[in-house]
């Protein structure tokens, strides 16, 4: 039997040092509005999260799928 796709094929996992918190979104736009407005309450100190993860459902695997990490940014450089 198939897997049907979720509502919110997208989901973010928000990790802290004491555990990881998960946010479902209906589309990539949205999922990344709420990546954007964490980075901001990051920056700005209001927030204990220390990794995003985005994933996405992938239908022909049944499955949620890494699709990026934006935070902390890979490509940034470490002083």
């Amino acid at each position: 039997m198939a897997a049907k796709k979720p509502s919110r094929p997208w989901r973010l996992l928000h990790t802290t040092n004491s555990a990881v918190v998960e946010t479902k979104h209906r589309s990539q736009p949205e999922a990344y509005r709420e990546v954007a407005a964490e980075k901001q309450r990051i920056a700005d100190g209001i927030s204990r999260v220390v990794g995003i993860r985005v994933e996405k459902w992938s239908v022909e695997y049944a499955r949620w799928e890494h699709f990026e990490t934006p935070y902390p940014d890979p490509n940034a450089t470490k002083e």
